[in-house]
């Protein structure tokens, strides 16, 4: 197994001394777009994998497959709850669009059926995106927004809203969108 860089490293060290209080103020640094001591995109893929490990779930921080070899792939993080593994998708951006949520899904297609994905947005998705993953069979993905993430923080508790949105989706059959998309611009 091909060890972490130097910068890999540094990066699981400071997640990994961090509580709450120090992800809530992560966070702040992630919305205005001011996070020093961060590669641009890493502080918020180490702030959700801290999260659901503060929230006692399993979880790993960000990694290449395969391991030791030329990268395909890198996996923003993955977490373990229950009897599902989630893949963890992460974007720092105002919206995420088609892009990320098809990424995912095609690493999705590449692993056992019950194994699920979640995309994380700084702050919203498209209206397309929202529709593809929506019409996306079978569907495998859960939608994190901004409004999301601030909730779990607040509440010092991701786990619980993983269980909300896997339950919604074996409901319903449809992705649990976050109550800020009914302002959302189409």
């Amino acid at each position: 197994m091909a060890r972490p860089s130097a910068s890999d490293e540094r990066n699981i060290k400071t997640a990994n001394a961090m509580g709450w209080t120090e992800l809530e103020a992560l966070w702040e640094q992630i919305k205005a777009g001011d996070t020093p001591g961060w590669d641009a995109g890493k502080a918020l893929e180490h702030l959700i994998v801290r999260g659901f490990i503060l929230s006692n779930l399993e979880a790993e921080y960000p990694y290449h497959v395969p391991p030791g070899g030329i990268p395909l792939e890198q996996i923003d993080g993955l977490v373990y709850f229950q009897c599902s593994t989630f893949l963890l998708e992460c974007k720092d951006k105002y919206t995420v669009d088609i892009e990320a949520i098809a990424k995912l899904r095609n690493q999705l297609l590449r692993r056992p059926d019950t194994t699920f994905g979640c995309v994380f947005a700084a702050d919203r998705f498209t209206a397309q995106a929202l529709v593809l993953v929506d019409f996306s069979v079978p569907h495998r993905i859960l939608l994190w927004s901004g409004f999301d993430i601030e909730d779990c923080l607040r509440k010092n508790d991701f786990a619980a809203m993983l269980l909300d949105k896997y339950r919604h989706l074996c409901k319903y059959g449809l992705t649990d969108h976050s109550p800020n998309y009914k302002e959302l611009e189409v």
